[in-house]
């Protein structure tokens, strides 16, 4: 049996039918009448929830679909201040990875860095690269490597103003200056968010793994291709951007709220509308993701929070959807998935299991 689909949207004050909707949807196969008990629970609930502006959704579906076939979830605990997701995890015995971003230079300089940096010609006529530890020299034609580790995020700013956001696991390559060159070439291992400054002269190209590749003059765009994954997505929320598949490969256009995803097993490409904004709202702290399969979502956690998770058999294939702020903490996000499912938590030796 199919199970029925619910579009995105925010609840609000006046929308009795989608409250209908909610209330026939998690009654199985008995009727249910809207003026019970439970009903008018529901509906405190959920207006208690616009009052704060503080709604959260959970939407789960898999093997126990028979049982609920959509499940809400309204939380009212106070949002906790920034940093409190790693310390909830230390107090519950979760090992969290702490090493730090980490720059590196072909001809051995090495420094770590903390949130940003931006490279830039100083009075002298040099390249330097500046960040919160300080600053370097670095000769035009060195090539650098920022690595980010899980648990961080990192932000850098390219000698040609380009700008980038890189998510946990990632690892970028690039020149030092671009100047003198045909194009301006970078390699990308992870994910991504790209603004790249416009220049019709010299375009941007990103190589990923697997000899995929993507050619833009300026745009804005968000490439997810962790090496070792399953499957590669490249999205575009401005501009347009040419995508490889591989070096043989002819080149797929791109137009803005489409997206391209990659099978790395098969090869096989697909293009497809979406919401653009929903693949690069973890720039702005969003853990954001739909139709998820748990073993997935449990990957991302692990780089979002640098902690390890091992998710039991049985549960691999069930599926959810939400839209969380990434310091609302494991934890948090723990708590709502057991609420609608009933996966239970447990920390052994430092190491989270999900059963």
């Amino acid at each position: 049996m199919d199970e029925p689909r619910m579009e995105r949207r925010m609840i609000g004050a006046e929308e009795e039918e989608l409250l209908d909707r909610l209330w026939e949807q998690t009654a199985g196969d008995e009727p249910r009448q809207p003026d019970t008990e439970g009903y008018a629970d529901l509906q405190r609930r959920i207006r208690r929830r616009i009052r704060t502006k503080r709604i959260r959704r959970i939407a789960y579906s898999g093997a126990a679909a028979a049982a609920a076939a959509v499940a809400v979830l309204i939380a009212g605990r106070p949002e906790p201040a920034a940093g409190d997701a790693f310390e909830q995890l230390a107090r519950m015995g979760v090992e969290i990875d702490r090493r730090e971003v980490v720059m590196t230079t072909d001809d051995g300089q090495r420094m770590n860095l903390d949130q940003a940096a931006r490279l830039a010609r100083n009075q002298a006529g040099g390249m330097e690269l500046s960040t919160g530890h300080g600053s370097i020299a670095v000769r035009d034609e060195r090539r650098m490597k920022i690595e980010v580790p899980a648990g961080k995020e990192f932000r850098l700013t390219l000698a040609d103003g380009t700008e980038i956001c890189l998510n946990a696991g990632s690892v970028f390559e690039y020149p030092a200056s671009f100047e003198g060159l045909g194009e301006r070439r970078v390699t990308l291992s992870g994910e991504a968010f790209f603004d790249v400054r416009r220049d019709s002269l010299r375009p941007f190209c990103i190589e990923m793994p697997d000899n995929q590749s993507i050619r833009v003059l300026g745009t804005r765009f968000n490439v997810h291709a962790y090496a070792g994954e399953r499957e590669h997505v490249t999205t575009l929320v401005e501009g347009r951007i040419a995508y490889r598949a591989a070096e043989e490969s002819e080149e797929l256009e791109l137009h803005p709220n489409q997206q391209v995803r990659i099978d790395c097993d098969t090869k096989q490409t697909s293009l497809r509308e979406v919401d653009a904004a929903a693949y690069a709202a973890w720039t702005e702290g969003w853990l954001w993701f739909e139709a998820e399969p748990l073993e997935q979502l449990a990957e991302r956690f692990e780089r979002a929070y640098g902690i390890r998770i091992v998710v039991a058999e049985p549960l691999r294939a069930y599926t959810f959807s939400g839209k969380i702020r990434r310091e609302r903490g494991i934890d948090y996000i723990l708590d709502l998935l057991a609420g609608t499912t009933g996966i239970r938590c447990e920390v052994e030796d430092g190491i989270m299991y999900l059963r």
